[in-house]
């Protein structure tokens, strides 16, 4: 006679299986997108200090001229400001989700694959 507990270990042991993975990729594709979002703020502010010459007065100078211009314009010139620094940084993003998303799903395949298995 077959153990009444045996179907009821496997199904409690394939819902383990799911719910691991499930918060694998999850944590997974959280730090992952953390990391891109990270990535493009770089890439803006490599680029603010390419245009500075990589001279520390001049790059802040150019922040205080930047601020300044920000503080005193209208609403709606601000409001114009805003989407095109939203629509820069998105595009970033963008790209380098472009670049990076192949890698990504290859690791996470193959981390998946091992099925939970170090090494």
């Amino acid at each position: 006679m077959a153990d009444p507990k045996h179907p009821l270990q496997a199904r409690l042991a394939r819902a383990h299986r799911l719910a691991a993975d499930a918060c694998h990729i999850g944590l997974s594709v959280t730090l992952w997108v953390a990391g891109t979002v990270l990535a493009a703020l770089g890439v803006l502010l490599a680029f603010l200090i390419v245009a500075a010459d990589g001279r520390p007065l001049r790059f802040f100078a150019h922040v205080q001229n930047l601020s300044t211009h920000y503080l005193f314009a209208d609403p709606a010139a601000r409001a114009h400001f805003d989407r095109q620094l939203l629509a820069l940084f998105l595009g970033l993003v963008g790209v380098l989700v472009i670049a990076r998303l192949p890698a990504f799903a290859g690791k996470l395949r193959r981390e998946l694959a091992r099925g939970g298995r170090h090494g």
